[in-house]
């Protein structure tokens, strides 16, 4: 009586269910969890690109009260860049940025346009998308 386990035939490999539910784990479970964290990925750069553009609307409807034919231009801009960096201090791990803010003709007079463009690194080493998450809040508001 030999103290080996004789050798499987092919056969007889190919019906093995010996360890079947791990190696299913093993092809599914690495899929499941992109899925996982591209999903909360996703998910907060949603909420990013929606806080960004709040703060463009907040940041032209300031600037656009200070907006007067009359005044000095200056004085919208200004206002709104102090608008900008308020809220960014006062969010948490915010996205680097940088702000544009220029006047433009409208059909009621001059507004004040605020472009706000962010650059968050995804959670997959930036490889989904290539070099992260660009963001951009794009908002005018003209005097009342």
């Amino acid at each position: 009586m030999s103290r080996f386990a004789p050798i499987p035939t092919t056969d007889g490999f190919l019906r093995a269910t010996g360890g079947s539910i791990a190696l299913k784990f093993a092809f599914v479970g690495p899929a499941v969890f992109l899925l996982a964290v591209g999903g909360i990925d996703l998910l907060a750069v949603n909420r990013s690109q929606d806080r960004l553009q709040t703060i463009a609307d907040g940041a032209a409807a300031a600037g656009a009260e200070a907006l007067d034919p009359a005044a000095d231009l200056a004085a919208a801009r200004t206002r709104a860049a102090a608008f900008v960096a308020a809220e960014m201090r006062r969010w948490p791990n915010a996205p680097a940025f940088e702000a544009k803010y220029e006047i433009v003709d409208q059909a009621g007079g001059p507004a004040l346009r605020v472009v706000l463009r962010g650059h968050r690194p995804s959670f997959l080493a930036n490889m989904l998308p290539p070099g992260g998450w660009h963001l951009v809040g794009d908002a005018s508001a003209t005097p009342v």
